[in-house]
């Protein structure tokens, strides 16, 4: 009897201990569970939108609905709500975007940053809306400081430094790092850049221009300096879709070394299959309208080419021996806004390159003859070119790629070089009215206010486009001679 007792206690107490263990174990197991559970690590990305190019990945403080829980035993921390692992997901049923991926958080992002930059141009020197309504006061005060507005001036090592960060570089200097709207997306263009100094004209020319979306070639000409070279380069390296031309050619007014680069352009930049219109610029010169706007223009041209042409003023004396083919010279400009068919033309095109070989050898400014011929010769049957009577005229076939004072116009500064008005503060009431797209030209060192306010009006414009404050009415563009009357 007493045996049994004591079998029995002992029995009583190998079971107690094997609870003992299991709750344990149990509770070691429970609270590893619990640790992962907790320790959850993630950051706030923000993805790329859909078919951009580029974005500029904003940052932004840290809201409740952002933070993710930390477990750390070493400081104390507010109860944790215990994550329960969700439910395994349909592969088959459409998921909804995160927060980071909606449309509604980027057009945020974008109207923030369409502000900002309008901000960021804002000269504060002069009062720019006075001097676009010709407010003879406040022009006359604006001439006595417009080479001190916006400074200190940025030079070569300047930019060498900010470009170091690329992304501080562009939030810096307010770059649009959006497409902004889907039609702006699905039209890309394409530019020309001939530059050889002033490397902050070059670059807030490039600022003024700039969408992810586009394409830009940038040659710079053998006579720059090597720093300037470099400081083109360390720019070109913040953009992926900003390229230096691989041949730096020596540029002469007159010779065919002006045409040269852009046809270097044109081949750099034919790899991007997306661009639909091509532009050449230099580094004197500016835009008059937005990307928004030039985007509107082009899709009422429907395919057509700006290019300025003329018989009657031509200088015959020119062309040493008649063109090849039986086609006819043709007066233009370098100057040029053609459909992406016209520069396919050029590059690939048998006509095109005996005629390039004419031009390089048996005629005098070999750039104001190759482009505008192409245009105005029909029968090539080259898309977009101009089928009626090639003579540039305010009414019927008016130049609208640039904006140029050969002396027709009122030239407030005076000063002309090569027959050409340097444009400055005074002309800004003319140039906020002008219909053509980009302008010709000015000298930063010379007139600062100038420049600061066609940029203020850009990206001002920018701004209330993209909040819809504004909107551009192209029926005058889709009335002209050269998009109904083309090829």
């Amino acid at each position: 009897m007493v045996l049994h007792k004591l079998s029995t206690k002992c029995s009583k107490s190998r079971i107690l201990v094997l609870l003992v263990i299991s709750v344990i174990i149990l509770f070691l197991t429970y609270d590893a569970r619990d640790k992962s559970a907790l320790t959850v690590v993630s950051t706030d990305v923000i993805e790329p939108r859909p078919g951009h190019s580029a974005l500029l990945h904003a940052s932004k403080e840290a809201t409740p609905s952002d933070v993710h829980i930390y477990a750390d035993k070493q400081a104390p921390q507010k109860p944790a709500v215990i994550q329960v692992p969700e439910k395994p997901v349909d592969k088959q049923a459409p998921q909804k975007p995160t927060v980071s991926q909606t449309p509604e958080r980027f057009a945020m992002f974008d109207r923030q940053m369409v502000v900002r930059s309008a901000n960021l141009m804002k000269v504060k020197e002069v009062d720019c809306k006075a001097l676009f309504a010709d407010s003879r006061i406040d022009i006359e005060k604006a001439k006595t400081i417009t080479r001190d507005v916006g400074l200190p001036a940025l030079n070569e090592t300047h930019y060498i430094n900010l470009t170091s960060n690329c992304k501080q570089f562009q939030t810096e200097r307010g770059y649009i790092m959006s497409s902004l709207t889907k039609e702006e997306e699905e039209f890309p263009l394409a530019f020309s850049m001939l530059v050889f100094k002033e490397p902050e004209m070059v670059e807030r020319l490039l600022r003024a221009i700039y969408r992810p979306q586009n394409y830009y070639c940038i040659h710079v000409d053998q006579k720059a300096t090597e720093h300037f070279y470099k400081t083109m380069q360390a720019l070109t390296k913040c953009f992926p879709n900003v390229i230096i031309a691989t041949r730096r050619i020596d540029v002469q007014w007159g010779w065919f070394t002006v045409l040269e680069p852009e046809l270097l352009c044109m081949e750099e930049l034919w790899r991007f299959p997306r661009w639909k219109y091509f532009f050449t610029l230099t580094g004197q010169e500016f835009p008059l309208k937005t990307n928004h706007e030039l985007v509107k223009i082009l899709t009422a041209y429907d395919g057509a080419n700006d290019l300025e042409g003329t018989i009657k003023r031509a200088n015959f004396d020119r062309w040493r021996s008649p063109a090849p083919f039986g086609i006819r010279p043709i007066k233009g400009s370098v100057h040029i806004t053609v459909n992406r068919d016209f520069v396919n033309y050029i590059l690939h095109n048998n006509t095109a390159k005996v005629l390039l070989e004419w031009v390089k050898r048996d005629t005098s400014f070999p750039d104001e003859t190759f482009f505008a011929t192409l245009n105005h010769n029909p029968q090539l049957g080259i898309r977009g070119t101009y089928k009626g009577e090639p003579e540039t005229d305010e009414e019927k076939k008016p130049f609208l790629t640039r904006f140029k004072n050969w002396g027709h116009l009122p030239c407030a500064s005076g000063n002309y070089v090569r027959a050409i008005c340097i444009l400055s503060l005074g002309d800004l009431p003319q140039l906020g009215q002008a219909k053509q797209y980009f302008a010709n030209k000015f000298y930063l060192s010379e007139d600062r206010a100038v420049i600061g306010c066609l940029e203020e009006k850009i990206f001002n414009d920018t701004r209330d486009e993209y909040l819809g404050l504004k909107t551009f009415d192209v029926s005058y563009y889709a009335s002209l001679d050269f998009v109904k009357n083309k090829v």
